[in-house]
């Protein structure tokens, strides 16, 4: 069976099992952070960053590799995707969570509200700052954040959330091939819970 069609069954070992001989993939890396294989995965996307050094995502997917393997330098591959392509929205959000669990609340928001600025309709981006803000003591600021983004959701109370769980790929990829843009089909807005599911292991 088409190794795609396995990982949209949610056939993760038996994608592994067919790609891991091959070269290197994102569809192989995506299968081994699903199995939560962190260091396969991590070594797959090394591999991939080697044979495409502008790619700023497989820094991100690297970085949530580490993160999750307990590697302090974990948000050093959010620092070259952000450098990269300072001006992505969802990279920053990316950061801002690692440092929030890591325990830099300030610099967290810092990024939450960079990411905000790059897209000030992002509901998920306006809770999670309204959770960091709340652990810094601006609970005002925070219910605020809270209104907003519940307004945006069409929610009609206000709670403050466990942050949300999302991913948003915006790059283009260095390889135009059939596999990945079939891949990249799944990773569109609408399907942004893989991401904290993977940093919360």
């Amino acid at each position: 069976m088409d190794p795609q069609a396995l990982f949209d069954q949610k056939e993760y070992t038996a994608v592994i099992k067919q790609l891991k001989n091959s070269e290197p993939s994102p569809l192989l890396a995506f299968a081994y952070q699903k199995n939560k294989q962190w260091e396969d995965a991590m070594q797959v996307w090394t591999l991939l960053i080697v044979k495409y050094p502008d790619a700023a995502e497989y820094f991100v997917e690297r970085g949530v590799c580490k993160f999750n393997l307990r590697f302090k330098h974990a948000i050093q591959d959010f620092d070259v995707a952000i450098e990269m392509e300072p001006t992505n929205a969802y990279f920053y959000s990316c950061r801002a969570y690692i440092k929030d669990k890591t325990g830099d609340t300030e610099g967290s928001v810092e990024d939450y509200t960079r990411a905000l600025e790059l897209d000030p309709e992002d509901a998920i981006v306006l809770n999670n700052l309204g959770l960091a803000e709340q652990k810094l003591g601006f609970t005002a600021k925070a219910r605020e954040r809270f209104k907003y983004s519940d307004d945006l959701l069409g929610i009609k109370t206000i709670d403050s959330r466990e942050p949300q769980e999302y991913r948003k790929i915006d790059t283009t990829p260095p390889s135009k091939s059939s596999l990945w843009l079939e891949f990249k089909k799944m990773l569109t807005k609408d399907g942004f819970k893989a991401f904290w599911k993977e940093l919360k292991g």
